[in-house]
Parts: structure tokens; sequence; C-alpha cells
């Protein structure tokens, strides 16, 4: 199966998006787990860790839509 060309800029749109549905699904996650009396500090780690590799898609989409304008 051939898969259509994207830019570069389609790719890191596509990153912030699934980010944020992760990020979104963690934290439902840890509620659901706290909710139920479960331990969740690897849950809040995971979450911690989609939360910092979210600010380093969001500052890569924005360097370039920078990069772009200048």
């Amino acid at each position: 199966m051939v898969m259509p060309e994207t830019t570069t800029l389609e790719m890191l749109e596509r990153h912030v998006l699934l980010g944020e549905r992760h990020i979104e699904r963690q934290r439902e996650i840890v509620a659901d787990f706290r909710h139920r009396g479960y331990r969740t500090d690897l849950a809040e780690e995971l979450l911690d860790l989609f939360e910092q590799m979210q600010i380093l898609h969001v500052a890569h989409r924005d360097r370039l839509l920078n990069s772009t304008q200048g």
C-alpha cells in the first residue's frame, strides 16, 4: 500500500493532535485509578511524560511555522 505524501507541517500537526488525545485519555485513566483506589504513580508519570512530549511537539510545529512565515 502506498502512503500519500505528507508535508512536515502536516506530520507535526498530526503529532500535536495525537498528543492531545493521549493526554486526555491518560487523564481519564488516572482519574479512574484514583476512583477505584488503585495506585496512580506510574499512570501519573506516564501522563507527565506525555505532557512533556506534547510541549516538544508544539514547539517543533511552531518553529516550523515561524520559519516559513519569516
